[in-house]
């Protein structure tokens, strides 16, 4: 991976010149023709843009497999490239696999594992997966983090606004810096696999024998901060999922979104990186939940103030609403408008629980997206007025992804009833949340 400031500067510069080129020979044409040839331009910038955040790896990578989740947000043709990043972006050479192996276990990679396949089933932005086999026969993932890649995610968090910014790509109004100081962050903390490992350990404790999460085991004793070993899930990738009739999509929706809230009220934790590349569909119809390198955890007084919030929406309380937004730190006190002017523009990003049952659409992703990212008019300033408390960094980016992830599904389901679940601690209100109930180990329904 390439890590210098003039290496990886170069790139969005060079894609930059090529689209204003591309969009300047447009001019040569009229009218319809005209219309045609800038859609070309629009498609082929791109087609680049998606390959060059392939390559790139790191942050550039991170920003465009979170894009590809937000529906509405850039072009329909460049969410489809960059759909493919969640699983098949460029992997490095198995020679620099053996490398990384060699330099974290102090010997060669033979000694440890009795084969390793040389082809990896998954490269995503900070490593890539390996099929392996150990010597006791047990059948393992072993996640490879690129050489370099924390070099290089720096020089990427300067430059990864401009690639986005290349032909006008994203969606006017949309403050693509807030995005990427966000992802910066998460990033960050995802470098040191042995502490993805113990979030992990968490979240396999909270789950084992669940009714329909599966999390697979860590081998801590093959773990180390370069090279993660988990217990091998075989399954589909979740891009399967698209294929499968309407009622099997409501189904998996309503499982990820269990998954999601239930680990937040039920077990303080939340995994902030809900994108397809980190779910499998297993054979026995439970989803695999498989990567924990952005994980955070609130204390009983952050939750608490979580479900304030919630119950002020749910009885419609928009008083009580503004004052538990502010109480948790998400609006500034004393913001110059009205509760009115306040929830019209920020009642968007709880949407999905404000009505008995709501369908997951891309409008409705692209819409909670474009109002939390507001820069201009009304929206843009109270988005000043907002901001993200300490400890809270990942909640956006979930609540985006996943907004994004079940769209992409068209999932329907009845959100608010699930939430008054962990809210107000009624009964399960479906049948997966009657099974969940019946194999959770805490005795409470996730």
């Amino acid at each position: 991976m390439r890590t210098g400031r003039l290496a990886r500067t170069a790139v969005p510069i060079r894609l930059a010149g090529t689209a204003a080129l591309r969009w300047l020979g447009t001019f040569r044409y009229w009218g319809q023709r005209r219309e045609e040839k800038r859609k070309e331009a629009v498609l082929r910038t791109s087609e680049d843009v998606t390959r060059a955040m392939g390559e790139m790896k790191g942050a550039a990578m991170k920003v465009g497999q979170v894009l590809s989740m937000l529906s509405g947000v850039v072009p329909p043709e460049m969410a489809e490239g960059l759909a493919r990043l969640q699983a098949d972006a460029p992997p490095m050479a198995f020679e620099l696999v053996e490398e990384v192996l060699e330099a974290a276990y102090g010997r060669s990679p033979k000694a440890v594992f009795r084969s390793l396949e040389r082809e990896p089933f998954a490269a995503a932005s900070i490593g890539q997966v390996h099929r392996a086999v150990l010597w006791d026969g047990s059948r393992v993932a072993v996640k490879v983090q690129y050489p370099g890649v924390r070099e290089a995610i720096e020089r990427d968090l300067a430059n990864v606004a401009v690639l986005l910014g290349v032909g006008g790509l994203v969606a006017k109004g949309l403050d693509i810096g807030t995005l990427v100081r966000d992802l910066g962050e998460g990033i960050r903390g995802e470098l040191d696999y042995r502490r993805e490992a113990a979030w992990q350990q968490r979240f396999f404790d909270a789950f084992e024998g669940h009714a329909f999460v599966r999390v697979p085991r860590v081998y801590h004793e093959l773990t180390t901060e370069t090279v993660l070993v988990q217990e091998w899930l075989p399954g589909l990738p979740f891009r399967e999922a698209l294929r499968l009739p309407q009622e099997e999509r409501n189904r998996l929706g309503e499982m990820i979104y269990r998954f999601c809230f239930g680990s937040l009220y039920r077990h303080g934790l939340f995994n902030g990186d809900p994108h397809p590349g980190n779910y499998l569909l297993l054979g026995d119809g439970r989803i695999g939940f498989v990567d924990y390198g952005c994980v955070a955890e609130f204390d009983a007084a952050v939750i608490e103030g979580f479900k304030r919030l919630i119950r002020a929406l749910d009885r419609g309380d928009r008083e009580g609403w503004r004052a538990a937004t502010e109480a948790i730190g998400i609006l500034l006190p004393d913001a110059p408008f009205t509760t009115e002017e306040l929830y019209e523009h920020m009642h968007w990003y709880w949407a999905p629980i404000l009505e008995d049952e709501v369908e997951y659409t891309p409008e409705l992703a692209g819409e909670m997206v474009r109002r939390n990212t507001m820069t201009t008019g009304l929206g843009g300033r109270i988005n000043r007025f907002c901001t993200i408390p300490a400890g809270m960094v990942f909640l956006t980016r979930i609540n985006f992804g996943l907004a994004g992830l079940l769209a992409s599904l068209r999932a329907r389901g009845p959100w608010r009833a699930i939430v008054r679940e962990y809210v107000e601690d009624v009964a399960p209100s479906t049948e997966l949340g009657r099974r969940s109930a019946e194999t959770t180990r805490s005795g409470r329904p996730i």
